[in-house]
């Protein structure tokens, strides 16, 4: 680890111990006794904290910096959890590695394709990026499960969320893989789906498992 990262783990963890606190500030003692392995005086150095009156504050490039780093690590353990599916251990392991190299044009494409997510796995929030409020002003969904596309509605299949390998087995055996094309043909009584040229039948809890790219 790189003194970069070393840096933003700093912040990751000081963001941590000051989330939801007013004004983002702590006493040093305080902060030190959540995360005694918090470098305070070398962040002090940097300008991404100041203290004054007792209380240890991150300075508003701080902020910014941590922000950003919480919100890359959040988002990746949203992608480990329900798309790679791993457990709650392997989860947090490599999202500790893949948040360094994501880099914000891609962070921006991991949050539309989890659908903007507003919490991690553990219910913290993600702070919302620039594409989220994008998205809330304009009402985008990237991606959707098959049950929320309209009848006759096309879209391209994203990724396949199924724990079950027996059902993921299924739904690939139907042609159900990334990047094919997919059309919602009816959703009642069962929903009814075409890949290619071949027309399926599903269950609400097969057709919630096609996650889908609208368009």
């Amino acid at each position: 680890m790189n003194n970069d990262e070393r840096i933003e783990e700093a912040l990751e963890k000081l963001w941590v111990c000051l989330e939801g606190v007013p004004g983002l500030c702590m006493s040093r003692e305080k902060i030190l006794a959540l995360a005694p392995e918090i470098p305070l005086e070398q962040l002090l150095r940097q300008g991404l904290v100041e203290e004054a009156e007792g209380a240890v504050c991150l300075t508003a490039a701080g902020k910014s910096e941590a922000r950003l780093a919480i919100r890359r690590h959040r988002l990746s353990e949203r992608l480990f959890h329900d798309i790679i599916e791993t457990d709650r251990e392997d989860m947090e392991e490599a999202a500790c590695q893949v948040e360094h190299i994501v880099k914000k044009g891609i962070e921006e494409e991991i949050c539309r394709l989890l659908g903007h997510p507003e919490t991690c796995p553990h219910g913290k929030p993600i702070p919302p990026g620039d594409c989220c409020l994008k998205a809330r002003e304009t009402g985008e969904k990237y991606v959707v499960p098959l049950t929320n596309l309209k009848q006759r509605e096309k879209g391209v299949i994203a990724y396949i969320k199924a724990g079950d390998s027996k059902k993921l087995q299924k739904l690939m055996a139907m042609g159900v893989l990334p990047g094919n094309a997919i059309v919602l043909d009816g959703n009642f009584p069962s929903f009814v789906f075409s890949v290619g040229y071949s027309q399926y039948a599903v269950d609400a809890d097969m057709a919630e498992a096609i996650i889908v790219k609208r368009g």
